[in-house]
């Protein structure tokens, strides 16, 4: 999300749709407040303007939606107060009268409440308002701008800011979004004032419902950062009022509103002192009546997400505001996990409603609860939706996780983001919970998930492969079978049988299951040189020659050659200093782009110390046997046998071992094979 600096400025809106907003007021009761089912006692902030005639502060929705409030001093006098902003599971945002100087005011819940007598006007602050608009519609005049208003969606969110000085939308995505500030400002003294405008598309800024600067049109804010959309306003001293509107259609987001005061040089920023001050409180102690059964008050609000395309993960602070002591806190989130404290931190795997249960004990006993289903929305004014440090976190939270307690939407939530960071790790943790409850994941939509988890197991050592085939299976199992997605399924899967566990009737069978027509053109051809490593691994080798040399080998003259052995080379080189994966990658090419490779001791050798370093014991085993009976007289079959003996005793094939053991004994004996084996194998 992109933000305008503030140090890049130097130097008719419709007010009636903020104005709708603020006149709820809440009905005038007869009951006094002492009949209240509970009260919330709000404190002021200590780093907050004051003193200040309003007050706003955020009342979390514990007690229910149809739950009816109101605000007073602590002598039980009704305080005049307007919601600001209310949806289904957020909370209640209100400002109220701070005019008395009192810096704490009771929030009393109950059915029939006292209401303070009167008409009261929060003229304090910037409020703003962000709502979605359309991208097909000009903003090019001020009577275009009003009908891209009149047009655009329920508002996203509403609060105060500091200033007009706006670089993200702080209540949904930065694009496609009309932003509508309304703030009361002081002119100090009388005479002439200029404003200005810089924004990001169109904008409108209006003094005490005056038109004075606009810069219509699709822009960026680059050519208004001098104060050069202005105008000029003669005012009064004392308290004005400004509108502000901005249409934010894609790229960049800023608004920003600049004045010049009477006996100033130049246009520069509106300072957020030159706003009526605003006092910010929150909540600080809570209490239920003593016939009531008694309930948990808590707050939230998101710290921090990574996000990747449509995928994202959130992270909620939450607090618990309570009159108890020595009591203990338990928390339970709708993703299958708990935890303890007054305070926690915790990874939702996707945003929207969420719930969370909340209990509180006291000597082992139950002392209190409250269950909310609450709205997890994202931080949306960080900078940046991904961050390293976050997605390492979550990442670990995660992977120790009980998959098996985690609800089906999120664990794919989590396995789709995953596969966008194109995370391995996680991708594994996730996939193995998938596999345990294959059941739960029935129908052709999961072919792909199963699929890519197949993908991502491969190469992961023994029990790496046997993963893989397992998920390659389940993406081919009736009930999810897709033809685009199957026939990529059984290429890998049938490279696991002639190259793991040696199933060849079977690999053969799905080898001839293939259709090939969704296949892509790189996977055709790896399917026709699979036929091949099927005929090699069945001792048909000149019958894989033909195969291979069918597929389109290159002529061997001294280019080709030349370019062999570096390619070679290059893989060994990767091999040689750890780099695992892009060694795999650099043979799967060769072996692919030079297909009599696939019979080469070379390439071969290479293979299996690849495997070996990757603890693909079965598949260095499988592979062996197949080099073996290539490598015709070719004194480096002591390598092989070498590899032969040590898969073998690692996988618990004694026999086999001993067979190959024997061979390089009587075969090879003054070998540096058989050298090795001696000093690591046989008894001194």
């Amino acid at each position: 999300m992109t933000k305008f600096c503030r140090n890049t400025f130097r130097g008719r809106v419709l007010p009636a749709l903020l104005g709708a907003a603020l006149a709820q007021t809440v009905v005038v009761a007869q009951n006094p407040a002492a009949t209240a089912t509970a009260r919330l006692r709000i404190e002021k902030i200590a780093q907050t303007d004051w003193p200040a005639k309003v007050g706003v502060a955020d009342i979390a929705p514990c007690m229910g939606s149809e739950s009816r409030f109101g605000v007073f001093q602590s002598d039980g006098k009704p305080v005049a107060f307007q919601t600001l902003w209310s949806a289904p599971g957020e909370a209640t945002r209100i400002c109220f009268d701070t005019s008395s100087g009192s810096t704490a005011y009771e929030v009393c819940f109950g059915a029939d409440l006292p209401g303070a007598s009167g008409i009261w006007k929060p003229e304090a602050g910037v409020l703003l308002e962000t709502r979605p608009c359309r991208n097909d519609l000009p903003i090019n005049t001020a009577a275009e701008v009003t009908r891209v208003l009149s047009s655009a969606g329920t508002p996203l969110g509403r609060d105060y800011v500091p200033d007009v000085f706006l670089g993200a939308n702080p209540f949904g995505p930065s694009t496609y979004y009309a932003a509508l500030f309304n703030g009361w400002f002081t002119a100090p003294t009388a005479g002439q004032y200029t404003f200005a405008t810089a924004s990001d598309d169109a904008s409108i800024l209006e003094v005490d419902s005056r038109n004075v600067a606009a810069w219509l049109g699709v822009h960026g804010a680059g050519g208004g950062t001098h104060g050069e959309h202005q105008g000029t306003i003669t005012l009064s001293a004392g308290l004005h009022r400004l509108s502000y509107v901005q249409v934010q259609l894609d790229g960049p987001s800023a608004a920003v509103a600049g004045w010049k005061p009477p006996g100033r040089d130049h246009v520069e920023l509106m300072p957020a002192s030159a706003f009526a001050p605003l006092a910010r409180f929150r909540a600080e102690h809570f209490e239920c009546a003593a016939s009531s059964p008694e309930r948990l008050y808590f707050e939230w609000h998101a710290v921090d997400q990574c996000a990747l395309g449509g995928e994202m993960l959130v992270r909620a602070q939450f607090r618990v505001v309570d009159n108890g002591r020595g009591r203990s806190y338990r928390w339970r989130f709708d993703d299958g996990t708990e935890d303890a404290g007054a305070n926690p931190r915790h990874f939702f795997p996707q945003p929207g409603l969420r719930q969370v249960t909340l209990e509180a004990w006291q000597k082992g006993v139950l002392a209190a609860t409250n269950a909310l289903r609450l709205r997890i929305n994202p931080q949306w004014q960080q900078r940046d939706s991904w961050r390293d440090d976050v997605f390492e976190q979550a990442k670990s939270d995660f992977l120790r996780r009980d998959l098996a307690r985690m609800p089906a939407r999120d664990l794919i939530a989590v396995l789709e983001f995953a596969d966008r960071a194109d995370d391995a790790e996680l991708l594994m943790g996730m996939g193995e919970g998938l596999m345990r409850r294959q059941e739960e994941f029935d129908g052709a939509a999961y072919a792909q998930t199963f699929y890519r988890v197949g993908e991502v197991f491969e190469h992961r050592g023994d029990s790496g492969d046997a993963q893989a085939g397992r998920a390659f299976r389940l993406a081919l199992a009736p009930q999810r079978a897709v033809p685009a997605v199957s026939d990529r399924a059984r290429v890998h899967l049938a490279a696991l049988l002639i190259h793991c566990t040696g199933d060849l009737d079977e690999a053969g069978k799905v080898l001839g299951a293939i259709s090939g027509g969704l296949l892509s053109k790189e996977e055709k051809r790896l399917w026709r040189l699979l036929e091949g490593d099927l005929l090699l691994a069945r001792g048909k080798k000149e019958e894989a020659r033909k195969e291979y040399a069918a597929a389109g080998e290159t002529q061997a003259d001294r280019q080709f050659n030349a370019e062999r052995a570096a390619r070679l080379e290059g893989a060994a080189n990767l091999l040689e200093y750890g780099h695992l994966e892009e060694a795999q990658a650099a043979l799967d090419r060769l072996e692919l782009e030079m297909p009599l490779e696939r019979m080469s001791l070379d390439t071969g050798l290479l293979a299996l110390n690849l495997e070996l370093g990757r603890k693909e014991f079965q598949r260095a085993f499988t592979d062996g046997q197949t080099l073996l009976a290539v490598a015709g007289d070719d004194p480096r079959q002591s390598d092989v046998l070498y590899t032969l003996v040590q898969t073998g005793l690692a996988l618990g094939k004694k026999e086999q071992a001993q067979r190959a053991m024997g061979r390089l004994l009587k075969d090879f004996p003054y070998s540096e094979a058989t050298a090795k084996a001696k000093d690591r194998w046989t008894e001194k």
